[in-house]
């Protein structure tokens, strides 16, 4: 009999209502807590009982997080003998501008910090082999993991009505994946009186469509998973227009999915997402140029026939191949795998699903069986709510009333005091309080020891990096944090050494 386990997916502070949590969170959770004995819990990296989980989870699962403060938790585990996976689903390296995290990682120490995450866990997991291809090398252990389908709607009457709507979705993003397009889609639903355009898009988006006339074209704004296969119901030939560069040949093919599934038949760029996923004239197809584009849409209008073959023989494939409900054993057959490598007491696997009731009952918990999530609750909001009215410059005192109320909800939470610190009244006040709570903090030891430096506190300063790198001896930047200070102060022999350190513990 396979023993318990309890799986813990963290992702970074985010709206848990978007694409990329529902397929890569929420989803496979659902999927490996059908398997009996195994329980999952979904929460955020600013969610209070977070270390708490992640202490006690068999397999722990880290989204994309980039926090230092994970690296002693992870040696931590690694100690117990306790799985930690970090999963990569975008190319950071390639983020395009119109990313919201793009100047995030812009920051080189914020990419190295991924990457060492990456490196430090036991094994990475990628959505699909192109990610594989670019980081694979950071971890021995990496297994791809595509996206699947969860949500089957009901299967669709055939089409046989004339008119036929065209449809596409996405986020402002994509702009430019669908101006490329635009023009000659507009053209040539103006030579086609049976066709329309249907948008679920942002207004900017809308707009590059103003030469359709308004009755050729419906526009929905941008909603939830559930609003977006709603709009789907309304399509019948879906688009996939995507510009050719690194970070989109990294995607998921999950739009190609969502249309296969919801009876649409799909149309997509001949990009790697979709090469591997699309039988182009059976499945679905593949265009190369705007022109293969508008002959395909031709020869589907003229053909109601083949419309309905393709839908058919489209969400056949996604029922057969690629649910979500018949792929949760994949990962967890791999997490046992790996799990039962690692050297720890394996009597004690499990164990602590006793705890999983326990935070059943938790503000904000939404229990499903064997699988949990920990929605954001009022001190989660406001910690994500200080934190964007201090990054984008809006009002500092409106921020440091969102980080207070955040304090007094949780006094012993040292976030509310890390997150605020460059708002509160005595930024290093508010760090020393970070660290009495967490004294584990890399991140408020290194902005502690920057901000004694700024006030020429360099002793003391020194001795912040230090404790840093005593807490984490693998993470470069508090050597060359304190490299950096001791060239201010003419040791260039001991800068240079400490340079040398942070140079061998660097991963590319």
């Amino acid at each position: 009999m396979k023993k318990r386990l309890l799986i813990a997916q963290v992702e970074p502070p985010q709206k848990l209502e978007g694409g990329d949590y529902f397929y890569r969170a929420y989803a496979p959770g659902i999927a490996m807590a059908q398997e009996k004995e195994v329980y999952v819990i979904n929460l955020t990296n600013a969610h209070r009982k977070k270390f708490e989980i992640m202490a006690k989870a068999d397999i722990l699962i880290l989204n994309s997080v980039c926090d230092p403060d994970l690296l002693p938790v992870i040696a931590k585990r690694k100690s117990e003998g306790m799985l930690t996976v970090y999963e990569i689903g975008d190319d950071f390296d390639a983020l395009e501008s119109w990313n919201p995290v793009y100047f995030f990682y812009k920051n080189k120490e914020n990419l190295a910090l991924v990457y060492r995450l990456a490196n430090y866990c036991d094994a990475i997991q990628v959505t699909c082999q192109e990610l594989k291809k670019c980081y694979g090398h950071l971890n021995i252990n990496c297994e791809v993991f595509p996206n699947q389908i969860l949500h089957v709607p009901s299967e669709r009457p055939k089409k046989d009505a004339p008119n036929l709507v065209l449809g596409w979705a996405g986020s402002h993003g994509h702009m430019e994946d669908i101006a490329e397009i635009a023009g000659c889609l507009s053209n040539w639903i103006m030579t086609q009186p049976n066709v329309s355009l249907c948008l679920m898009c942002s207004e900017p988006i809308w707009n590059l469509f103003d030469s359709l006339p308004q009755e050729k074209k419906k526009h929905i704004k941008p909603g939830a998973i559930d609003n977006y296969y709603d709009f789907l119901s309304e399509v019948d030939i879906g688009i996939g227009p995507m510009k050719n560069t690194p970070y989109n040949r990294s995607r998921s093919d999950v739009k190609f999915l969502e249309y296969a599934v919801s009876g649409v038949v799909p149309v997509m760029q001949r990009l790697e997402p979709y090469i591997g996923s699309v039988d182009h004239g059976k499945t679905g197809f593949l265009y190369a140029s705007p022109d293969e584009l508008i002959e395909i849409l031709n020869s589907l209008v003229n053909n109601p026939a083949l419309l309905n073959e393709i839908a058919t023989a489209a969400r056949k494939y996604v029922l057969q191949k690629r649910l979500q409900l018949k792929h949760g054993k994949d990962r967890t057959a791999f997490y046992r795998k790996e799990l039962s490598g690692l050297k720890r007491d394996h009597a004690r696997i499990g164990q602590s699903t006793e705890s999983f009731e326990e935070w059943s009952k938790l503000e904000g918990a939404v229990r499903n069986n064997r699988h949990l999530e920990l929605k954001p609750t009022r001190f989660e909001n406001l910690l994500h709510d200080g934190l964007v009215a201090s990054q984008l410059g809006k009002d500092r005192e409106l921020a440091k009333q969102f980080f207070e109320e955040a304090s007094a909800i949780d006094p012993n939470n040292y976030l509310s005091f890390l997150y605020g610190y460059s708002v509160l009244s005595d930024p290093v006040m508010s760090l020393r309080e970070a660290l009495e709570r967490n004294p584990d903090s890399l991140k408020a030891w290194i902005l502690l020891g920057e901000e004694l430096a700024k006030r020429g506190k360099i002793k003391e300063a020194f001795g912040c990096f230090n404790s840093a790198a005593m807490v984490c001896p693998q993470y470069e930047i508090p050597l060359l944090r304190a490299a950096f200070l001791l060239e201010k102060l003419g040791e260039k022999s001991q800068a240079e050494n400490l340079y040398d350190k942070a140079a061998k513990l660097t991963i590319n």
